[in-house]
């Protein structure tokens, strides 16, 4: 269950960076760099796709 959460949130991160670094480079130099769009995509689909699971209480 942990171990979910925290793969979560770690591909979050990623797709975050990623995307402030598109970001970033688009608004200062007006292009965007593809590896890291690319990139952002891929992180935040795997991070999507992750299911988390809810424990019924007994």
């Amino acid at each position: 269950m942990k171990l979910g959460w925290i793969l979560k949130v770690v591909l979050g991160l990623g797709a975050l960076l990623c995307f402030i670094v598109v970001g970033l480079m688009f608004t200062k130099l007006s292009f965007i760099d593809w590896p890291y769009a690319i990139g952002g995509i891929i992180l935040l689909t795997l991070t999507l796709a992750i299911p988390i699971k809810k424990h019924k209480n007994k």
